[in-house]
């Protein structure tokens, strides 16, 4: 097949959202640089969607880190040319050429809050760039999209390899496609973001390196959605290594003993921990570092890939630093007041804004640098009031949308703002940032007054007027009318927000429990329908058309996640979505498939207002800006960076040419 020449996605292309363009063919990014300067980029945004964007040049030799040049020396490792695809990705570093070396200090909750291979050294198929405005190639190198939208043919880079020197081809692809996500003992359900108009999406290889996703209807947001945390697991399957825990290919009584080492009963337990980065470390991956030491170490190690296919203009093999060291620690107050201490050398993972004054303090003692970057999330903090309880009186007050509506009305965003986020945010309900297409501020604003008054008259309309001798209401049953609020203490000052909503909902007779567990006991919880009240941040509100797990429960959707788990499952299991709920379930189907993007805005604004007449979820105020603590040594790290859970920040702003300069003490 000839390949066409890689061609950049304009932010004016990107934001119409749909993959197509009129010739058919979809225009790809070259480079993961974070797209051109803002001159470059405002042109692009004028020029037509065929125009070349200049690309940087190939380097015609190739340089590696003085520790891989000597286990070439040594006969340990083949020569970086043979390393290398055949036409490595260029990355134009953010600042400078990067020096080799260094090890790269952070801290980390637990073993697995590494986050290795997600948010940190993330590389998905395709990837966002730093600000989330351009998608460019990545593992596919480049791609074409029929003229009706229904297939996508993709080219993957020719030599790239695996951590073990083994090829990284279509074949790993089509495994996770073919004995992953078609075996049921896998893959009870097949994934909904593969899925359009109820059909599966149909994989076949062509050769090697080219792969090609047919679907029976157009999917105007396939690219999207592959830039997305749903597109990364396609590519970490690697086959040769992972074939010998799969029931299909493994010896039966190897696979039998090594079930029993793990004290597992079925060999698909067994398999599901296997491609797992952050906890495996036998695992070849395609990261820039691989994990190098047990799960359970402190510190955690993971050291750099010989084998990792990115270059820099210069010709130098990605990446710059030589190792991650992850110290753990007990919770996220620790980890901030190490972080304040300067204990570690870049970090934006559990740091907090309520902390900015304390960081900002001791940046010359520490000798770091602190950045703020935008968000992709609306808000920081999001109200998720169980609609299926298991208690079956709380469960018909929480489907009452009067009751979610005096809740809202009940709570004094002013005050949250200054105490806990120093006034620098603005109340809002969960809705689309403003600086997407679809955001709709009559939406983003509604019920964030705030109105006592009219939060008890919704209460009493709902024949909640009999109160204890303490002035909470009771319930039908005669129950005092509580909620146990149950937050996790790692992304977010809600233990605070806590306190305040405590005292605030009292005013309006509802008695607020509040209650910090653990993270893995909250989505235990969370899953088996046992939350009262949960909180969590939102994501994606830059970009909706991503996944819009903040307005349709299709997946995550903690308020509604019973719901999204009879959408993801078949209707197999969770609670069948009903009324306006399945309303913007369908809608969401429709835009999957709808290529005209001023029809998709139209679909979107359907789903706000259900969103808007509904108040499933309640916001709080919009997000601050995410904190980033930077070692003044630690270079490359974009001060205009995004963060959001969909492109895996901050691995969308190219960690892999992140360097610490040479001659420092880390």
């Amino acid at each position: 097949m000839q390949r066409r020449a890689p061609k950049r996605i304009s932010r004016r292309e990107f934001m119409r959202v749909s993959a197509f363009t009129a010739a058919g063919v979809v225009v790809v990014a070259c480079g993961a640089d974070g797209g051109p300067p803002a001159e470059e980029a405002a042109a692009a945004d004028e020029a037509p969607a065929e125009e070349a964007a200049a690309e940087p040049a190939a380097p015609s030799k190739y340089n590696e880190a003085p520790m891989l040049a000597e286990m070439v020396a040594n006969g340990e490792l083949p020569p970086v040319d043979d390393r290398l695809p055949l036409e490595p990705l260029v990355i134009t570093p953010e600042e400078e050429i990067g020096d080799y070396g260094g090890i790269w200090n952070r801290l980390a909750t637990s073993a697995s809050d590494n986050q290795l291979g997600g948010k940190v050294g993330g590389e998905h198929l395709v990837r966002y760039n730093k600000d989330g405005t351009q998608i460019n190639p990545n593992v596919f190198e480049s791609w074409e999209v029929s003229d009706d939208g229904t297939t996508f043919t993709f080219n993957l880079r020719p030599g790239m390899k695996w951590s073990d020197g083994e090829p990284y081809t279509a074949n790993d692809l089509l495994f996770y496609y073919e004995d992953v996500l078609l075996n049921e003992d896998l893959t009870p359900s097949f994934p909904n973001w593969l899925i359009v108009d109820g059909d599966p999406a149909v994989i076949e290889k062509i050769d090697d390196y080219t792969l090609q996703f047919t679907f029976t209807s157009p999917y105007a947001l396939f690219i999207n959605v592959l830039g997305s945390l749903w597109g990364d697991a396609f590519a970490r399957y690697c086959s040769h290594y992972l074939k010998q825990f799969h029931i299909d290919y493994a010896d039966k009584d190897e696979l039998e003993a090594m079930m029993a080492d793990a004290g597992v009963e079925h060999w698909y337990q067994l398999f599901g921990t296997k491609p797992d980065t952050r906890r495996n470390p036998d695992t070849p991956s395609y990261l820039p570092w691989n994990l190098s030491t047990p799960s359970h170490n402190d510190p955690l190690i993971a050291d750099r890939n010989a084998f990792y296919w990115k270059v820099d203009p210069d010709g130098n093999q990605l990446p710059y630093i030589d190792a991650i060291h992850w110290s753990l620690v007990d919770g996220k107050d620790q980890l901030n007041l190490r972080a304040i201490q300067g204990e570690v050398d870049m970090q934006l993972r559990h740091i907090t804004f309520d902390n900015v004054p304390l960081f900002m303090e001791n940046m010359e003692r520490g000798d770091y640098r602190v950045m703020l970057w935008q968000r992709g999330q609306v808000t920081d903090t999001v109200l998720h009031l169980n609609h299926t309880n298991k208690d079956p009186v709380l469960r018909e007050i929480v489907q009452d949308k009067r009751f979610r509506y005096a809740l809202s009305l009940g709570m004094n965003r002013a005050d949250i703002n200054e105490a806990v986020y120093l006034g620098q945010t603005e109340p809002t309900q969960v809705s689309p940032t403003r600086n997407s297409p679809v955001y709709w501020e009559p939406q983003a604003i509604s019920m964030t007054e705030h109105d006592p008054e009219q939060a008890n008259a919704y209460l009493d309309e709902m024949g909640l007027t009999e109160r204890d001798d303490e002035g909470y209401r009771l319930r039908p049953d005669g129950e005092r009318l509580s909620l146990v609020f149950e937050y996790v203490a790692i992304f977010a000052a809600w233990g605070d927000i806590a306190e305040l909503l405590t005292a605030q909902w009292k005013d309006i007779g509802l008695e607020l429990i509040s209650t910090e567990i653990d993270r893995s006991l909250f989505g235990q919880r969370l899953s088996a329908n046992e939350l009262d009240l949960g909180v969590w941040h939102s994501s994606g509100e830059w970009n909706p058309f991503i996944e819009p797990r903040s307005f349709v429960p299709i997946v995550n959707n903690y308020a509604l996640r019973q719901y999204a788990f009879y959408y993801n499952s078949g209707g197999k299991e969770g609670f069948e979505p009903t009324g306006d709920i399945l309303k913007a379930i369908e809608i969401w189907e429709e835009i999957k498939t709808t290529v005209d993007v001023e029809t998709q805005h139209a679909l979107f604004r359907q789903i706000l207002e259900l969103n808007m007449e509904n108040l499933w979820q309640i916001g709080v105020t919009t997000a601050p800006p995410q904190p980033v603590i930077v070692k003044n040594y630690f270079r490359n790290v974009p001060e205009d960076g995004m963060f959001d859970d969909q492109p895996r920040s901050p691995s969308n702003t190219g960690m892999e040419q992140y360097f610490i300069r040479a001659g420092q003490d880390t």
